[in-house]
């Protein structure tokens, strides 16, 4: 069985379990910003809240960045109206994140005026996307002195001839997928007023692990391919008592 044929059964399970049919005594619409050391997610998703009164379950989906902890941004002082670049980094990754969670509640919010604390253990699927990226490098052994849009290969282009970065977008079509699988746990803090409106704090840990590594810089011997991280989520929720 072929890796994506895999990758396709765990997304339809994955969406199977997360629209399971329930008694609900609330839904909420979420929408929510993650920090973590790898960089950055804006999410949005569903949670509900069943009759036990013991648990929540969301899911949704999260879009992000993936930057690696070592990387600089330097600006070339030499060549005039030089731009921001940053040194080694061969390949912008995205990764979208499908998400399942499950919250056990620790402490129980039944007023607005309460705080409810719960742990929360996740899954996700993360598919990064990685495209090169492309720079303005000076050339001086044309009959004129000219710069030129290329690939990005710091093995052959000198910082001190690099102008900065072409366009965000430049190569995109070049870029490449790569599948992965992940796991996340968090303690969560949550107030608001109760019946229409979730204010949550989450403070944890999430693991992603791809079939391959995450191209970031040039001179890792190894980029990364398991992505441990700590992360800050903050999410509003809008919803009804059913």
């Amino acid at each position: 069985m072929s890796l994506s044929t895999i990758y396709r059964l765990l997304i339809v399970s994955f969406l199977a379990l997360a629209s399971g049919v329930k008694a609900q005594i609330s839904r909420f619409f979420v929408a929510d910003i993650q920090i973590r050391n790898y960089g950055f997610d804006l999410g949005f998703g569903q949670k509900s809240n069943w009759h036990s009164n013991d648990f929540s379950e969301s899911f949704g989906l999260r879009l992000g960045n993936i930057q690696h902890p070592k990387e600089v941004y330097v600006v070339n002082q030499s060549l005039p109206a030089s731009e921001p670049f940053v040194m080694d980094k061969i390949n912008r990754t995205w990764v979208v994140r499908p998400y399942y969670a499950r919250s056990w509640n620790l402490s129980q919010r039944k007023s607005r005026f309460d705080v409810g604390i719960s742990f929360q253990g996740g899954v996700h699927l993360p598919l990064a996307y990685a495209w090169p990226i492309y720079v303005w490098v000076y050339r001086s052994n044309l009959p004129f002195d000219a710069v030129e849009e290329m690939r990005y290969d710091p093995s052959q282009h000198d910082v001190q001839f690099i102008g900065g970065e072409s366009s965000y977008t430049r190569g995109f079509s070049e870029g490449k997928l790569i599948p992965g699988l992940g796991v996340s746990a968090a303690l969560s803090l949550e107030w608001g007023s109760y019946r229409n409106l979730s204010n949550t704090l989450s403070i944890g840990v999430m693991n992603d692990y791809f079939v391959q590594e995450i191209p970031l810089l040039h001179s890792l011997n190894n980029n990364p391919r398991n992505l441990l991280a700590l992360f800050i989520n903050f999410a509003v929720g809008f919803g009804a008592n059913q």
